[in-house]
């Protein structure tokens, strides 16, 4: 259907695949150093840099292997990509906060729906827009999510011990 993104692995099932399976590692990770984890912030300052670093790299990369890059300025690629970048930081840096700070795991599995929707829109090319434009939009409304799970898991785990 014209107009509508191509997997840039040239299957839909192995997009989807590969999305869950980079969920399911983002949600894992601080599982795996929890007996070697930093301070809280140090964590979460890391975690996020690391996982935007890497989600900006598989967007660039579909680019780049399916030669189908978006036009635009020098300013317009700066301003664009640095707002994803400050979003996609905060997809990591909350819930692996919260985990190190509190133990929270809600936003853990909020990160796994987050990292799964993301790295299936920029496995994606082509199309009428790309995900970057828009994702700073959309995804402050999934870092807000992932703010909202931690408080909700605080505060149950709060009426729990104070019942």
């Amino acid at each position: 259907m014209p107009g509508t993104p191509d997997p840039a692995l040239g299957s839909e099932a192995l997009t989807v695949a590969i999305a869950c399976g980079a969920g399911a590692f983002a949600a894992a990770m601080p599982f795996a150093v929890r007996e070697r984890l930093p301070a809280p912030w140090a964590f979460a300052v890391g975690g996020g840099l690391a996982y935007a670093a890497v989600s900006l790299g598989v967007w660039a990369g579909a680019r780049f292997v399916t030669d189908l890059f978006p036009t635009a300025t020098a300013r317009v690629w700066l301003l664009v990509g640095g707002a994803t970048a400050v979003v996609l930081v905060g997809h990591a840096a909350i819930p692996y906060y919260a985990y190190a700070r509190w133990g929270l795991v809600a936003p853990l599995a909020g990160l796994f729906g987050a990292t799964a929707l993301v790295w299936y829109l920029f496995l994606r090319v082509g199309g009428e827009s790309d995900p970057l434009a828009i994702y700073p939009f959309f995804g402050a409304a999934v870092v807000a999510g992932l703010c909202v799970l931690a408080l909700v898991e605080a505060g149950v785990r709060r009426l729990i011990v104070a019942g």
